[in-house]
């Protein structure tokens, strides 16, 4: 048989290859037609030049392209200065600016400092540069310079040492180091007791720990750090137009004529908006690369990843590419590679359809002759966050996880780990900053940190203050206490793994003595109430409510006065002591790897805390867990106790019976994600479960019955009934379960009554 028979193809077969050559050539057509066309700027005739030229002479000052942060700051100090004019009663705020004297201007900052809550320099100083950019919005021109250093001046010579403001950095600047991002992984997988609404939530923030202390990352390029706009028309009216046009003369006026077709387009270019990303703020699998690259010296082959971070501080109006790669670490418990991995599986991220767990992926290879195969998203999960956020019990689809979820959670950890401190993302990007000082070269370490090299950002504001050299032996010529001086140098020096960040005993709190000023407050209440319950619609319910906050902010702030801890008490590891089966393996894995490990049986463990993490992440906690193991312990000292006859074992029961106890929530019993112990869990009163029921469960289904899908029995023996209508959903529930679900009417009527507390509490609210 020749060669050529053998390649000889069918003619159907061939007409197919036509075929789809041919539609592949007019795909690829339409789409650079369509690429051509977006590429195309429209351009200007020689008269429409001579108009613009005409425009541009009006206009007297192009406004500052300012990110929204800067706005919405700008719009603050709006706010103060308005309500300095409406006080002070010097005129109206627009015509005091254009004609602002310096005097006035050193005057209102003396109002700003009294009635604002300002701790330092650096913050003082920041409400004078959002003054000087107000001005230059509204005038059109920028703050004379002697004025402006004048006010500079008085600020730092007068308000300042009157009002105490601290100079920046006064109390000190922590850095992070390994051990210190050692406890706080260990903490977060293997013993923190916070619920999450989700256990995915607990491993993004492990992967959030790890890139912030490896590259030094600003958390608004990892999650979602926008602030609202306000909801009045304020940065529309200062920012509406791009530019400030000279004041018009009675000639222009006699002459003004509509605008025709060409007028307008010239008027366009002076007032369009700019271009948005579109996509969230945060980070998104198109700045991740996944890759399998075969290493040049072993000759295996990894999973490694490549992040692309392009815009500096989230903004979109200073762009600083800057790539960083990440490869496999041998800690378990340091692979940012496996983190970012296991989010992908868990989303079905990849593109190809057969990578659908962790031993897959590890047993790619590329060809003999390439060092490195990508590992390509699917167009739809391009723009979608790494990091998202929870809607209450459900993860989002497209919103990323807030910067304030990120920043309580850190600091809630750091102080539960025993650190006194509470850790703010900028630990670790000083960690990150000062790891690479000296280590690598002053440019490379910039590029890093996303600094201009002709500035002293990093002197000025990551330095380590401590100095991380033993000076004292070097003098001395003696050996050096270089360990000593890395335990100095960063914020694990003064941890007690003892201390949480609530550690007071129980008998503590009960033998605490009563502050007078509560109780008085409490004896104020309990008059007005005349002995009664509720108070919805008395006579004395506003001051009443006021009392209740006055109380609450009492208390709060004196158990935050309480200092526990003078008791001597020797420490013992604390054992894995976690309700979720997969996390208490993952804990076992990551947080207890021996150190005698060969490569293979670490490239097996990373598969098997790959796919743990997968299983994991539908898995979740609510407060009940805490109440039931209070029950539990109640129940052991019960069985402790020896038993007067033994009686014949029972049959195991069914978990979920049809018919429920009537303090049972009907949807919590078929959540999957939730234990055994939750999902049959029974409140203290069937009016505390429609409360959770109401809260966490019948929005979702009153959505499906507006969008006029089915609504689904959650128990585990009727999923497969749906009902058109919620009200069908009800009498099934208490004809079938035995649960009273509340109607409609009284739902709405629950709503009213906590959005008239909402209103109450706003506006008694201490300012």
């Amino acid at each position: 048989m020749t060669a050529n028979s053998m390649i000889a193809l069918s003619p159907a077969r061939v007409v197919g290859l036509h075929e789809d050559h041919a539609a592949f050539l007019q795909r690829f057509a339409s789409q650079e037609a369509q690429s051509r066309a977006a590429k195309q700027k429209p351009t200007l005739s020689v008269e429409q030049h001579a108009a613009h030229r005409a425009q541009l002479s009006n206009v007297r000052f192009i406004k500052p392209k300012y990110s929204e942060d800067t706005e919405i700051n700008i719009r603050g100090i709006l706010n103060k200065w308005k309500r300095y004019c409406t006080k002070m009663q010097v005129g109206d705020w627009r015509v005091l600016i254009k004609d602002l004297k310096r005097e006035m201007a050193q005057d209102f900052f003396l109002y700003v400092c009294k009635h604002s809550k300002i701790k330092s320099w650096g913050t003082g100083e920041e409400y004078i540069r959002q003054f000087q950019q107000l001005y230059t919005t509204v005038n059109g021109r920028y703050m004379d310079r002697n004025d402006a250093k004048e006010i500079y001046k008085y600020y730092k010579c007068v308000l300042a040492p009157r009002f105490g403001h601290q100079p920046p950095n006064i109390d000190g600047k922590p850095v992070l180091s390994v051990d210190n991002l050692r406890v706080i992984l260990t903490l977060n997988i293997a013993y923190d007791t916070s619920i999450f609404p989700g256990e995915r939530h607990r491993i993004q923030l492990a992967s959030c720990y790890q890139i912030l202390c490896y590259i030094g990352a600003r958390p608004a390029e990892l999650v979602d750090s926008e602030r609202k706009k306000p909801r009045d028309s304020s940065i529309e009216e200062l920012f509406g137009d791009k530019v400030v046009q000279s004041p018009p003369s009675d000639d222009d006026e006699e002459q003004a004529t509509p605008l025709d077709k060409d007028s307008k387009q010239l008027q366009s270019l002076l007032s369009q908006e700019t271009v948005g990303r579109g996509r969230p703020k945060a980070l998104c699998y198109e700045d991740i690369q996944m890759m399998i690259v075969r290493h040049p010296i072993t000759g295996r082959c990894i999973p490694a990843m490549a992040i692309k971070f392009v815009h500096h501080k989230g903004a979109d109006n200073k762009p600083k590419p800057t790539i960083f790669y990440f490869t496999l670490t041998r800690k378990l418990l340091f692979c940012a590679v496996s983190t970012i991995l296991a989010l992908a599986l868990h989303d079905n991220a990849f593109d190809a359809p057969s990578l659908t767990n962790a031993s897959i992926v590890f047993s790619l290879k590329p060809p003999r002759f390439k060092n490195c195969i990508p590992l390509r998203w699917k167009a739809s999960k391009l723009k979608t966050p790494v990091f998202r956020r929870y809607r209450k019990a459900s993860l989002s689809k497209t919103e990323a996880m807030l910067y304030s979820k990120l920043r309580d959670d850190m600091g809630n950890q750091s102080q539960d780990a025993g650190y006194e401190k509470k850790w703010t993302p900028r630990f670790a990007r000083r960690g990150a900053a000062n790891a690479a000082n000296g280590d690598a070269p002053d440019s490379v370490r910039d590029q890093m940190i996303r600094h201009d090299p002709q500035s002293v950002t990093f002197h000025q504001a990551y330095l380590n203050e401590i100095a991380n050299f033993d000076l004292q032996n070097a003098f001395l010529e003696e050996e050096k206490e270089s360990e000593m001086f890395r335990l100095f140098a960063h914020v694990s020096l003064t941890r007690d793994p003892r201390a949480t960040s609530d550690m007071v005993p129980e008998e503590v709190w009960a033998n605490l003595p009563p502050d007078p000023e509560i109780v008085g407050l409490e004896e104020q209440r309990t008059q007005l109430k005349q002995g009664k319950y509720r108070i919805e619609g008395h006579e004395e319910e506003e001051k009443i409510r006021k009392l209740t906050t006055e109380i609450r902010t009492k208390r709060a702030q004196r158990e935050r006065q309480v200092i526990w801890g003078e008791e001597e008490e020797e420490y013992a590891e604390p054992v894995i002591d976690v309700t979720i089966p997969e996390r208490a393996s993952l804990a076992v894995i990551v947080c207890h790897q021996p150190d005698d490990l060969t490569e293979d049986e670490i490239f097996q463990r990373k598969i098997e805390a790959i796919d743990l993490m997968v299983a994991l992440y539908d898995k979740r906690e609510t407060v009940k867990r805490d109440r039931i193991r209070q029950r539990s312990m109640v129940c052991r000292r019960v069985e402790s106790e020896p038993p007067e006859a033994e009686t014949e074992p029972t049959p195991c029961p069914d978990r979920f019976p049809l018919l429920m106890q009537a303090a049972q929530c009907p949807d919590c019993i078929g959540d999957e994600r939730l234990s055994l112990e939750e999902r049959a869990f029974t409140y203290c009163r069937p009016t505390v479960m429609n409360d959770h029921f109401d809260d966490h469960h019948l929005v979702g289904r009153e959505r499906a019955e507006q969008s006029g899908e089915e609504i689904r029995c959650e128990h585990p023996k009727c999923r497969n009934l749906e009902f058109k209508h919620l009200d069908q959903f009800r009498n099934h529930v208490q004809r079938i379960h035995g649960v009273t679900l509340r109607s409609s009417e009284q739902v709405r009527q629950r709503r009213l009554r906590k959005a008239k507390r909402r209103q109450m509490f706003k506006a008694v609210r201490p300012s």
